[in-house]
């Protein structure tokens, strides 16, 4: 997704800040950018490689020309925890949130018997959601660099 540091450094500067939080799927495109190592195998399941942190897995399960759809899970030491679908649009550089509870999945599942309303309240609550998260993770040191990879 990003090559270069200068290209990085710019990203971080203009896209994250605690202080306040951005909406824009294309603002969570860009952070997932910092985050998702370079290259996304099909198949492939990367796992984060930061000590004293929560392992992070990123399965990637479909890739397309324009799309690639992503499952983020935590493995603790415990179990794993809840799955999140997260949908990249590489031609419009936009990401979101396919689901990430039951009730979520439901909602996108029954797509048009659901109130329109609902949808777009889903989707503006999961985005403002992703956008918390990617950041995050970025604090919390979790960067392209700090992947190993499983088949």
């Amino acid at each position: 997704m990003f090559t270069t540091t200068n290209e990085i450094n710019s990203i971080q500067s203009k896209f994250i800040n605690k202080d306040c939080v951005s909406i824009q799927h294309e603002d969570n495109y860009y952070l997932l950018g910092l985050i998702l190592p370079s290259q996304l195998i099909e198949s492939n399941i990367y796992q984060s490689s930061l000590t004293d942190k929560p392992q992070l897995n990123v399965n990637v399960i479909n890739k397309f020309k324009y799309t690639i759809e992503l499952e983020f899970s935590y493995m603790f030491k415990f179990g794993k925890s809840e799955k999140i679908h997260i949908k990249l649009y590489q031609d419009a550089k936009v990401a979101e949130i396919v689901y990430c509870t039951d009730v979520q999945q439901f909602i996108r599942l029954m797509g048009p018997r659901i109130c329109p309303k609902i949808h777009k309240e889903t989707r503006s609550i999961l985005n403002v959601f992703l956008n918390k998260w990617l950041n995050y993770l970025i604090q919390n040191g979790y960067a392209k660099s700090k992947w190993d990879v499983s088949s």
